[in-house]
């Protein structure tokens, strides 16, 4: 058992009430040092890491997100400020190594973005918006339904997003110095990544004004749902894509 896990589970079996908390299933992220995660447990059994909410129910993560662009090119679907915001989406407060330590705690994966010769990649995720509209009902989409596929001229398909998760560097995670939690274009350190075969394209997606309800600016909140993986495929690989360097 690694460290991370040992780690999670300590802290985990501390908060009040810990009966039933998902396993900490975590490898390959022990780099990211000696310290105890800083859980928070909400009063409806929720649990928080700092800006990303653990929605125990749905099994599902939730963060805060800003709009960050409503038309133009786009590399990267959720950036951090400290990454390339002006060709994201959303760009959020949340920090990557979060992301990847809450999707180990739901039992995912991390692997290759694409299948390798067996087959075999990292667990997939879908990613919804949720947001108040002008009528104080609370709404939610697929993220894919604000971004515009340059190929078809329509809206992005529903593919689910690739846990591929973060290398790390002399002890830090690589995507939180980057910026980077979701990349529609392959270049650079993520937690998540576009499925898309020729996503080495940096082309491929924009953001359209016709297909965004909201101005710049406007807060929404990203759910990530673990997606069920294809009854024949192989499980990703066992061991993690993180690395030290």
């Amino acid at each position: 058992m690694n460290s991370l896990r040992v780690l999670l589970a300590v802290t985990i079996a501390a908060l009040p009430g810990a009966g039933g908390v998902p396993p900490a299933a975590s490898r390959g992220t022990e780099e990211a040092g000696s310290k105890p995660p800083p859980f928070e447990r909400l009063p409806n059994g929720d649990l928080r890491l700092g800006q990303i909410t653990l929605r125990r129910r749905e099994r599902a993560l939730a963060f805060p997100a800003v709009l960050a662009l409503r038309q133009g090119a786009l590399e990267v679907l959720i950036a951090t400020s400290n990454g390339r915001v002006y060709e994201s989406l959303l760009s959020t407060t949340a920090q990557p190594l979060h992301l990847q330590t809450l999707l180990y705690l739901l039992g995912l994966e991390n692997g290759p973005r694409l299948p390798d010769a067996k087959g075999r990649r990292g667990d997939c995720v879908n990613l919804d918006i949720e947001w108040v509209g002008p009528d104080g009902r609370r709404r939610r989409t697929p993220v894919e339904n604000w971004v515009r596929d340059n190929r078809t001229g329509k809206r992005m398909r529903r593919q689910g997003w690739v846990f591929v998760g973060s290398s790390f560097l002399k002890g830090q995670c690589v995507a939180d110095l980057e910026g980077n939690i979701a990349l529609l274009y392959s270049s650079g350190e993520t937690i998540l990544e576009t499925m898309d075969p020729r996503s080495a394209d940096d082309t491929l997606f924009s953001a359209e004004p016709d297909f965004i309800p909201l101005e710049p600016g406007q807060r929404v909140t990203v759910v990530a749902t673990p997606r069920p993986p294809p009854a024949d495929a192989a499980r990703t690989l066992p061991g993690p894509r993180s690395r030290d360097r």
